[in-house]
């Protein structure tokens, strides 16, 4: 179970559940489907898959789980076509034009009545818990679902203080100084992508592909004013990734070197598949997190 994206919160706290007592306080917010007039359920399932039983996956003193969202998808075309041909039923029956407030009524009538013949569409996030190294690594690239798969966390353990992964020096400035001055870490390489935003002018912004980022095109930028708010790298020769400014990684890949310990195994089952990826792959996020956090700094205070 490798994951693409990363986005990662400090524990505040130090996490002191064992897998069987976190089993144990997910168990009553397991996920069930979505009920005929529910827009969405959410709850937990076994990060394994369908085949799997436990809520929880303890590998290597690391603990993961997996969030399962199920939404009913109602376009919103549909909804204001079958309002507009309940209305004007109505208003020829009646005679009259429906205020608005009449209108917002029947529309809420309507999202009810179609909500149980609409399709429905689940996604799993996975994230895993590091009570050694203090945080909880979320697989994806937006924010807003890892602050929903922590707050559901949050609601079924009671407390769980977090916050997302913060470095002492700005990583876009550092990012910016790597590309101005090409000095990169002896085992860091750039990519060939790279996002530059102009602090002075709002939503203005270069993107980069295929280009070399050492070039002296790409420093024009930087000199232009310029800062780099996202840029490829590669760390180790193990792994590969977008780094963001605000210290998410996006389109994570482990490297040929990480992927062959990964093929020399032989496991007989699914899940033993699963449990020596997932204690692959958190053996080199403990090493690669930390690193990439030194780069700015260490963690802020």
């Amino acid at each position: 179970m490798w994951f693409k994206n990363l986005c990662v919160y400090q524990l505040a706290e130090g996490f002191a559940l064992e897998p069987e007592a976190l089993e144990g306080r997910l168990a009553p917010f397991a996920f069930q489907p979505v009920a005929g007039s529910e827009p969405e359920s959410r709850g937990w399932v076994a990060p394994i898959g369908r085949s799997g039983r436990q809520l929880v996956h303890a590998s290597g003193g690391r603990m993961m789980v997996c969030l399962q969202t199920e939404q009913r998808l109602l376009p919103p075309a549909v909804i204001r076509e079958t309002l507009d041909e309940r209305v004007a039923e109505r208003e020829g029956r009646e005679g009259r034009h429906l205020g608005r407030k009449e209108k917002a009524r029947m529309k809420e009538e309507v999202t009810l009545d179609l909500l149980p013949r609409a399709f429905t569409r689940s996604k799993r996030c996975h994230a895993y818990i590091d009570p050694q190294a203090g945080w909880i690594v979320v697989d994806t690239a937006n924010w807003r679902e890892a602050e929903t798969l922590t707050e559901d966390l949050r609601a079924a353990l009671g407390s769980l203080p977090v916050r997302p992964l913060q470095s002492e020096t700005s990583p876009q400035q550092v990012l910016t100084e790597w590309l101005a001055h090409d000095r990169f870490p002896g085992d860091t390489e750039p990519g060939e992508e790279a996002v530059f935003e102009d602090p002075r002018s709002e939503g203005a912004e270069v993107r980069c592909k295929r280009q070399d980022l050492r070039s002296n095109e790409i420093r024009a930028h930087i000199t232009a004013g310029k800062r780099v708010r996202r840029m490829s790298l590669t760390w180790d020769d193990r792994l590969a990734c977008v780094l963001d400014a605000d210290l998410s990684v996006k389109r994570l890949k482990f490297l040929d070197v990480v992927q062959d310990d990964a093929d020399d195994r032989e496991p007989e089952s699914a899940e033993e598949r699963f449990d020596a990826d997932f204690a692959i792959m958190g053996l080199e996020l403990a090493r690669f997190l930390p690193r990439m956090l030194a780069w700015f700094g260490g963690p802020a205070s």
